[in-house]
């Protein structure tokens, strides 16, 4: 259950593999795409977006994509000065609160619980979508303020002058949550903080995954979990399959460096075999 939580936590933003042409050797979360009609490569990044600040390291193979690239993809346009108004507007429970969701004495143990992990009461996030607090939760468990790719990468992106996109909307993306119950949500964040020490366990062996780049293993764990069988169409593989066209046109009109979780880029509904399947070479770059 609690890898359940951690995996709808992050794939807010994460993960990674690839499809069945690869082998275990292609440890890489950087992708690179020809063919099929494109004039130049284009680039495929897997992010993890919650990794303390000495854990987000640009490698000189990053930054030489990137720096071949005139457009940068991202899940959002984290260059959109009113993306954080955004978030928040869209971050809102329907026509519930805390208090529907928890009887009297469950609702002071998790606000209890969240003022020890993160100094805040669930009071003042009463409308709130369960998902919005496990970002902060996690946060609390890495005793650390998270660094962002995205961020870093729009800075760079900025600096050189490139154009920079969203393969998905605030809105759209916020809206997969209200697919999820909000009782299944809030009975997930009551499992995160009343165990974070194991909370915090768990989110740090997936950390040192993605650092070690064993995609494969990120994977699996992923799709394995019992409770994620229901949500993996839903938060994987449809927007996978949405994305593609998206990536095909920016693709052909000039080189573009698209980055997001790095759990999109797997198996066989994954983005790396699905522009397989169009006719596309794609090979890790190291």
């Amino acid at each position: 259950m609690k890898r359940f939580v951690l995996l709808i936590g992050l794939l807010w933003f994460s993960f990674v593999i690839t499809s069945k042409a690869q082998t275990s050797t292609d440890r890489t979360t950087l992708w690179e795409f020809t063919g099929n009609g494109l004039s130049t490569p284009s680039y495929l990044f897997g992010t993890f977006h919650l990794l303390c600040p000495d854990d987000l390291i640009f490698t000189e193979a990053l930054k030489q994509k990137l720096e071949a690239s005139q457009q940068l993809y991202l899940e959002l346009d984290f260059s959109d000065p009113q993306i954080g108004m955004k978030m928040m507007e869209n971050m809102r429970m329907r026509g519930k609160t805390y208090h529907d969701l928890y009887d009297s004495l469950t609702y002071r143990q998790v606000s209890d619980s969240l003022e020890k992990i993160a100094h805040i009461r669930l009071e003042t996030f009463n409308n709130m979508k369960p998902f919005g607090l496990y970002s902060i939760v996690l946060m609390g468990a890495l005793q650390c303020q998270p660094a962002s790719w995205e961020l870093q990468l729009v800075d760079l992106a900025k600096a050189k002058g490139m154009n920079i996109a969203g393969l998905e909307t605030v809105e759209s993306q916020a809206a997969l949550f209200d697919t999820i119950p909000y009782k299944v949500q809030a009975e997930q964040l009551k499992e995160m903080v009343f165990n974070l020490d194991s909370t915090a366990t768990e989110i740090n062996e997936l950390i040192n995954l993605y650092k070690s780049q064993d995609i494969h293993t990120l994977h699996s764990r992923t799709i394995t979990d019992p409770l994620m069988q229901d949500y993996l169409d839903l938060m994987l593989y449809n927007r996978n399959v949405n994305w593609i066209s998206i990536i095909e046109e920016s693709a052909k009109s000039q080189a573009t460096f698209f980055a997001f979780g790095a759990g999109h880029l797997a198996g066989d509904k994954g983005v790396i075999n699905l522009l397989r399947k169009r006719g596309y070479t794609v090979k890790p770059v190291y």
